[in-house]
């Protein structure tokens, strides 16, 4: 809970973000003088983190006590006229699996084709992608270019990048901006019908009046984001030969759990897992075996059944996965060991929903293992309800008998600390 009162005082609002987006952090939370984030916020002078905790929904009222303490305390007028006219809730839905997406694209992560646009535009890309969105890479890949590296538009002119460049993030993330500017409309129109992108093609054709409108710069396009379930099916399959083959084109990626063979690619897994990125990129992991034969490089995975990676590879490619009561726990531990925050979040709320007097204690075990704070709340708060009833009551005891320690262990070091730092302001007089 201190975290979000830490990064406002601090003014770090990527913290702040991620606290509130990703964690699900409580962003109206009182501490002990009955201060909130935003209160904060406003006397460290921090506009950029008032106007994101206003737009998120933070509760305050200029007639309550606390909006007046936030009026009286904020640092410069510039705040004070956002808390008199504060601007319109808006929602901060992230979507991971878009985010993840849109990390393949601008980092070029593990890359296996490169555009050359005119004589010398390089735009690198992945083939998998390219095959899921455009007719005309389906064909050209699986046909003339198929295993070239390089594919080249010599016919493009170099001035057409910019319109390269939206059609490839639309691909990636279903999300673009079209400026307003009549050639690059037209460039991206024409290079959207030449690639085969129908569903782009005609959001482009229905924007155009809309585009025209005297006083727009420019619109964003924004679809129904694309999952991959034909590729995971592929990653995950082991029984047909005709998919073994297919799965073959453009797999770089095959690992290894319990003899069992999942081929994908490097760019999805490390996109979603820094885990993975980091694996590929140093080999120090000694619970893993990593290692490479022709353009396929294998990791061997030692500590994980083949169904519950099953699950994980789904998600990677589909943003989703079948969860059952039995795999939720090993699920939820193994996407955090992997740090594939999305399906942590997921697999948290789901368990969430589940607590129950069986698995109650279970859940609070693990919950502070891997430092799940709203769902080790969530645990505790469903324990105090049904305390008397709860099935494993002496591993309970050991638990709250652990939080107990590690509260007065804590305090012990406050208090050390301030000691110390008293001692050293009286040096420092004498």
């Amino acid at each position: 809970m201190g975290d979000i009162f830490i990064a406002c005082k601090k003014g770090d609002l990527c913290r702040v973000q991620v606290l509130v987006e990703d964690m699900k952090c409580d962003f109206n939370v009182t501490d002990k003088w009955n201060s909130t984030p935003l209160y904060y916020a406003c006397l460290s002078g921090h506009k950029d983190i008032v106007s994101y905790l206003l737009q998120s929904g933070a509760q305050y009222n200029l007639d309550c006590l606390s909006g007046e303490r936030c009026m009286n305390g904020a640092l410069t007028d510039d705040i004070r006229n956002m808390l008199r006219n504060p601007p319109e809730p808006k929602s901060f839905e992230r979507n991971p699996f878009r985010e993840a997406m849109s990390i393949m694209l601008s980092e070029e992560l593990y890359s296996d084709i490169c555009l050359v646009v005119g004589r010398h535009q390089r735009l690198y890309a992945h083939k998998v992608v390219l095959c899921r969105h455009s007719t005309y890479f389906a064909h050209s890949l699986h046909g003339p270019n198929r295993g070239k590296y390089f594919v080249h538009f010599r016919h493009y002119k170099e001035g057409s990048v910019s319109a390269w460049l939206v059609i490839l993030k639309y691909m990636y993330t279903q999300q673009v901006e079209i400026e307003r500017e009549a050639t690059t409309y037209k460039a991206c129109l024409h290079l959207s019908r030449r690639l085969g992108l129908k569903e782009l093609t005609s959001q482009l054709r229905a924007i155009l009046p809309k585009l025209q409108k005297k006083g727009t710069e420019s619109l964003a396009l924004e679809s129904e984001c694309c999952y991959y379930p034909d590729v995971a099916q592929i990653a995950t399959s082991d029984t047909n030969p005709e998919v073994r083959k297919e799965r073959q084109h453009f797999s770089d990626l095959c690992i290894v759990v319990q003899n069992r063979r999942f081929y994908c690619h490097k760019a999805f897994v490390v996109a979603h897992s820094p885990y993975f990125a980091a694996l590929l990129e140093t080999n120090q992991f000694t619970e893993v075996t990593l290692s490479t034969r022709g353009n396929l490089t294998f990791i061997t995975l030692n500590n994980i059944g083949s169904e519950t990676f099953a699950l994980i590879l789904k998600f990677i490619y589909t943003g989703s996965t079948n969860v059952c009561r039995e795999t939720l726990h090993d699920l939820l531990y193994y996407s955090d060991h992997y740090m594939i925050h999305g399906l942590k979040l997921a697999c948290g709320e789901l368990l969430t929903s589940q607590l129950d007097l069986t698995n109650a204690v279970q859940t609070l075990a693990l919950s502070r293992m891997i430092r799940m704070t709203k769902l080790q709340h969530s645990t505790l708060r469903f324990i105090a309800y049904n305390f008397e009833n709860i099935d494993r009551p002496s591993e309970l005891a050991r638990l709250l008998v652990q939080d107990e320690l590690g509260l007065r262990g804590r305090r012990l070091v406050r208090v050390s600390e301030s000691s110390l730092d008293e001692e050293e302001e009286e040096e420092e007089e004498e």
